[in-house]
């Protein structure tokens, strides 16, 4: 029912979607409170030294943004790669070659949940011609998982499942393509994690990123997505490592989140503040 529901929105035009949009925000934020307490905690605790009147500004800026993403990925579904060239300008694109030997070898692109990461990865395929293979975690809903993978899977992108990922890597680890992973998602009970202060607070990264780097060699780049007005963002490629093998695997995460806390200090209205990214604590402070 929800996989036929998310189609049934998507044929409709982004202006009606964008309309639908704006009601969801304001119903999500002043009626329903959706994770109101999560966003505000977090907000406090990334920015202590900003106010109550700040969180307030961007909490609402976020719910819109929250929103406009959403049935942006709907839209995706129908959008062709010249739509996704017109809507996302790329940079860096130059720096993929150059770090990838122009070509003869893989990259591995880690990045956030900011701006539009769906769009922004059809964008690296609509400006490069530039093969993406997302790893991903199942989605809890059957229905929003198909059709994520439906989604992201429209322009010969080959969807990875996390825990399948090492076997397809050392399979296909000749041929050229861009692996990108949303490394900031909370690390599940069974991976192997690494904690450090991130946002003020002690936060855990999985360190499979950093694993894959090591057993493949594969450069390592950060991509970061810029909103400019509705329906118009900004890619960056900004190189990480040349040479992950001379790094521990701390260092590469390290050298990640330091320019994914950039860019949400840049702009946090556009971060995913309603996720429960700190739900854990380090080992040294459980009871």
């Amino acid at each position: 029912m929800t996989y036929w529901l998310y189609r049934a929105i998507a044929l409709l035009p982004l202006p009606i979607k964008y309309g639908l949009s704006t009601l969801a925000a304001f119903l999500l934020r002043r009626v329903f409170r959706y994770r109101a307490a999560v966003i505000d905690k977090n907000l406090q605790a990334a920015f202590p030294e900003q106010d109550t009147a700040w969180r307030n500004d961007i909490a609402g800026r976020f719910y819109q943004q929250f929103t406009d993403v959403a049935v942006e990925i709907l839209h995706a579904s129908r959008m062709r790669l010249d739509d996704f060239k017109h809507r996302v300008t790329v940079e860096g694109l130059d720096e993929l070659e150059r770090v990838s030997a122009r070509r003869s070898q893989s990259v591995i692109v880690l990045t956030i949940h900011l701006g539009n990461w769906e769009w922004m990865m059809h964008a690296a395929n609509a400006h490069g011609n530039l093969p993406i293979d997302p790893v991903y975690r199942r989605l809890h809903s059957k229905g929003a998982d198909r059709f994520a993978y439906e989604v992201r899977s429209r322009f010969g992108g080959e969807p990875i499942l996390m825990e399948k990922v090492a076997r397809n890597v050392l399979r296909n680890r000749r041929r050229f393509r861009a692996l990108v992973l949303v490394a900031d998602q909370s690390p599940g009970e069974r991976d192997n994690v690494y904690w450090t202060q991130w946002l003020n607070q002690p936060t855990a990264f999985f360190t499979g990123p950093a694993t894959i780097a090591h057993l493949t060699d594969f450069p390592v780049m950060f991509a970061r997505c810029r909103r400019k007005s509705r329906g118009r963002y900004h890619m960056s490629l900004i190189p990480l490592t040349q040479t992950p093998g001379q790094l521990t695997a701390e260092e590469i995460i390290e050298a990640y989140i330091r320019e994914a806390e950039q860019a949400i200090r840049e702009e946090p209205e556009s971060f995913l503040w309603s996720n429960r990214r700190w739900k854990h604590r380090p080992p040294n402070q459980l009871a």
